[in-house]
């Protein structure tokens, strides 16, 4: 057994993009391994912004070998009436170089044939990786490209080095240009440039002399343990947010913390401009005392340790300059009319064809309408529709030209400042939130139906035009928007169908922007549908975990679109995933699906009931019909679930004594009828059939 070790090295690669590559090369890497096959015991990855690496430990010195059955002519032409080997046989015995010994007969189902068993050595893995290794390298998809030397090939970021090993020993190929090599670079500013390396041990230590700390976790611990230090010495809460914390991890090879302070005057300033500016432009991290409030400090992570002080210098400078033109910014927005600034969003455009922003606020007060009227919040009608209107006027005030990331807070504080109600400015404030499927849970309503309004404007806007989504990119933040969009409809426990209003959205643009589209509704209706089916399908199974085929046992009823209520009965399902209860139901519903298949729409007469048994469930259906009907309506779906399976008994009695396909005509349409009863009740919970014992 042998232990392959894969190195790409690169130049700085955006956070964004990292786990998205590690994951493509694990999953490839394994994949093409297990097809051929080359076995291995374990595999482990780590990355940086630098560096993404693979190691396989005990892994196969060779592929395995193989043995397949070659089939040749028939026994009838193989040999003559003599029971000689005819031309037809000699020629297939000479083209696999064979001897006539190593000939059988098989049985086939076309007769007998002649046979042999091919028996083929597997190749050498490191001869496997060398052709494997450039090929996955071109596979990787990127949300955006570089070409930078004469190669011409494209990649995410420039390469600069590919170690490959397996045994200490180089496998040998080339990609983009770059020839592999057993070389590695250290920390970029701390270090030699290139350093040799001997096995997977010796990589670990060489680069963690070089000032890399190559594991994740450790890198992350190490943060973690100096923010506590920080925190205990200063009494002091500091508290990165997920996103902040992975910045800090795959931006730093050897992350160091720092710390450094700002002039008191400017905690004057409203605390969301401190800590946004903060956190968006420069990557630092706020500091709050023991009262949860904001002081003037600040902590961040290096790259190098700082025991000259010049970054925590530099960064103070930037934050006493910036924070003066926050303070300018401040006082000027607020002695200007907020409100009059609406006509200026006349000259911000919203997207070329899709009109501008001031257009935008009147599709959001339609869009409001609908929302509130759907969740039944209707005392938010008013106040929201006010919000809706001017909640894009912050775009053009000085702080939002300046720093872009505040914008909605500006929005909602400026608003606040003005002594309007609570429900107006904190719905401005908080309607860019979510920005996807794992942020916190935003803590108002108001600012949760027009962050709706919003995002299904965008979205539909955007299909409208036809702006096309590929596997990687999404310029336009569609997919984001929509994984927002779920996240939110789950928090609040919104139960509508989203359709609805995405059929207003559709048409606001269809009627104002005839001249910007040639698709039909129906054709950007099936975009959106396709585009929330595979925003569920991904969020479902990558944050709440729940199982591929229960997603598609809920996503059964393409004319709706009830987003929290699909989200209750992937739930609901999941929890009884491993009892007889849902064995009960798959198999049922596979045998109602069998037979009702193809068949047209028919309806129960009950006069044509003949047996008793079809009696017996007919009048069982109907007694229980309206109580689990009920118990869908109340999202009660576990308890819907027994109740059904209190008719097993009955159903399975039919099934037993029962002719469905009778010869009469209408005997059998009136029992594919009750069968059609049954089936569509069940798929108001799910489509059983769908999930995999």
């Amino acid at each position: 057994m042998s232990d392959f070790l894969f190195e790409l090295g690169i130049e700085e690669v955006p956070v964004s993009e990292i786990k998205n590559i590690m994951d493509q090369l694990k999953s490839k890497f394994i994949s093409k391994l297990k097809e051929i096959p080359v076995e291995f015991k374990s595999i482990e990855t780590a990355s940086t912004n630098r560096r993404f690496m693979i190691y396989f430990s005990n892994i196969k010195e060779k592929a395995d070998d193989t043995e397949e059955q070659v089939k040749g002519p028939s026994r009838a032409i193989a040999y003559d009436k003599d029971n000689q080997p005819t031309i037809a046989l000699k020629k297939f015995i000479e083209a696999n170089k064979i001897k006539q010994e190593d000939l059988f007969e098989i049985k086939t189902p076309k007769g007998l044939y002649i046979a042999f068993e091919r028996k083929t050595e597997g190749e050498k893995t490191k001869d496997i990786l060398s052709v494997m290794i450039p090929a996955i390298l071109k596979e990787i998809t990127f949300n955006k490209t570089m070409v930078w030397n004469s190669s011409r090939v494209p990649f995410v970021r420039p390469i600069k080095n590919l170690l490959a090993l397996i045994d200490g020993q180089i496998i040998e190929f080339e990609f983009a240009g770059i020839k592999a090599s057993n070389l590695t670079r250290g920390h970029s500013l701390l270090s030699e440039n290139f350093i040799k390396v001997h096995s997977f041990k010796d990589y670990c230590e060489v680069l963690y002399k070089n000032f890399v700390i190559i594991s994740e976790d450790e890198r992350k611990k190490k943060i973690v343990d100096e923010i506590v230090e920080v925190e205990e010495e200063f009494n002091v809460h500091v508290r990165p947010d997920t996103k902040m914390l992975e910045d800090y991890i795959y931006n730093n090879e050897y992350p160091v913390l720092f710390s450094g302070q700002f002039d008191k005057e400017y905690l004057e300033l409203p605390s969301e401009i401190i800590s946004t500016f903060m956190i968006n432009e420069k990557k630092l991290l706020p500091v709050l005392n023991k009262e949860n409030k904001l002081i003037n400090m600040f902590i961040g992570i290096s790259n190098i340790p700082d025991e000259n002080k010049h970054v925590v210098r530099g960064n103070e400078r930037v934050i006493k300059a910036t924070f003066e033109d926050a303070k300018f910014f401040w006082d000027n927005d607020r002695n200007d009319d907020f409100f009059a600034l609406k006509d200026s969003l006349k000259n911000v455009m919203f997207h070329q064809g899709l009109g501008n922003f001031y257009e935008k606020t009147d599709r959001l007060n339609t869009l409001i309408e609908q929302l509130v009227k759907d969740t039944g919040n209707n005392e938010l009608l008013e106040p929201l529709k006010e919000a809706a209107k001017i909640c894009k006027n912050d775009l053009v005030t000085r702080m939002v030209r300046e720093f872009p990331s505040l914008q909605g807070i500006m929005g909602g504080l400026y608003i606040k400042e003005t002594g309007k109600q609570k429900e107006i400015w904190d719905a401005v404030y908080w309607h860019y939130e979510p920005k996807g499927f794992s942020d916190k849970k935003m803590e108002s309503l108001g600012g949760a139906l027009l962050s709706l309004a919003d995002k299904i404007d965008n979205i539909c806007g955007f299909l409208y035009k036809g702006i096309k989504l590929s596997s990687s990119k999404d310029p336009y933040g569609i997919r984001r928007d929509a994984a927002a969009i779920i996240k939110t409809l789950k928090d609040f426990k919104l139960d509508f169908d989203l359709f609805k209003i995405i059929e207003i959205g559709i048409k606001q643009f269809q009627d104002n922007y005839p001249e910007s589209s040639d698709l039909s509704y129906n054709e950007i209706q099936k975009k959106t549908q396709h585009l929330f089916t595979s925003r569920i399908e991904n969020v479902f199974k990558e944050y709440l975990h729940v199982r591929y085929d229960i997603v598609n046992s809920v996503m059964n009823r393409k004319e709706e679109l009830p987003i929290y209520r699909i989200y209750l009965r992937a739930r609901e399902i999941s929890k009884i995933l491993s009892t007889d209860n849902l064995k009960h139901l798959i198999s049922l519903h596979k045998r109602l699906k069998n037979i009702i298949k193809d068949c047209d729409k028919c309806e129960v007469t009950a006069e044509n009931l003949v047996e008793k048994e079809e009696k017996l469930l007919f009048e069982i259906f109907n007694q229980t019909k309206d109580r689990i009907e009920s118990m869908i309506e109340k999202k009660e779906y576990t308890n819907a679930c027994s109740e059904i399976l209190e008719m097993k008994p009955v159903i399975d009695n039919f099934f037993e004594k029962v002719m469905v396909m009778a010869k009469e005509k209408e005997l059998k349409d009136n029992r594919i009828a009750l069968l059609q009863n049954l089936d569509k009740i069940l798929s108001k919970i799910a489509d059983f059939s769908l999930i995999v014992e």
